[in-house]
């Protein structure tokens, strides 16, 4: 009777205890909600994928992404601001995990180049266009041994016939 009793409360945990974890367990909408994503999509990766941890690389999901969105669910639950997530990752993985954004120049620099090479695109057809305008209206002067092999041409061409 003593064993069935143990047997009982044993069940009785295990069932406690996997409940528990169900019920404290992240579901995938929480992982991938637009709070957590908005902090991952500021953070590199550190599995060697060179994208952010808000990627969705195949196979889907990441291990190292899924597990880095848990803490920073985990944080944003806890009531700790984005920068203050940032600078926690930072601190534990490096400076180099938190993505920089580009500054005025780098954005404008882009651009910039676009519209030089769009620029030099147009340069250059305008400048083909007009040399070859320029070899059309260029004929070469009246020549009259043109003509006269001109001529011989067309009497042989009509012998032809």
């Amino acid at each position: 009777m003593r064993r069935l009793r143990i047997s009982w409360l044993a069940l009785n945990l295990l069932a406690g205890a996997w409940l528990a974890q169900t019920c404290f367990a992240q579901s995938a909408e929480e992982l991938e909600s637009p709070a957590v994503n908005r902090v991952a999509d500021r953070l590199n990766c550190p599995c060697g994928c060179k994208t952010n941890m808000a990627c969705r690389m195949d196979p889907y999901p990441c291990r190292t992404c899924w597990e880095n969105k848990k803490k920073i669910l985990k944080m944003e639950q806890s009531g700790m601001s984005d920068q203050a997530i940032l600078a926690s990752f930072a601190s534990d993985m490096g400076p180099n995990v938190v993505v920089v954004p580009p500054g005025i120049l780098g954005s404008l620099s882009f651009y910039t180049a676009a519209a030089l090479g769009l620029i030099l695109v147009v340069f250059v057809i305008r400048k083909l266009s007009r040399k070859e305008a320029t070899v059309a209206g260029n004929r070469a002067p009246h020549d009259p041994l043109l003509d006269r092999y001109h001529d011989q041409i067309e009497k042989e061409v009509e012998k032809l016939d």
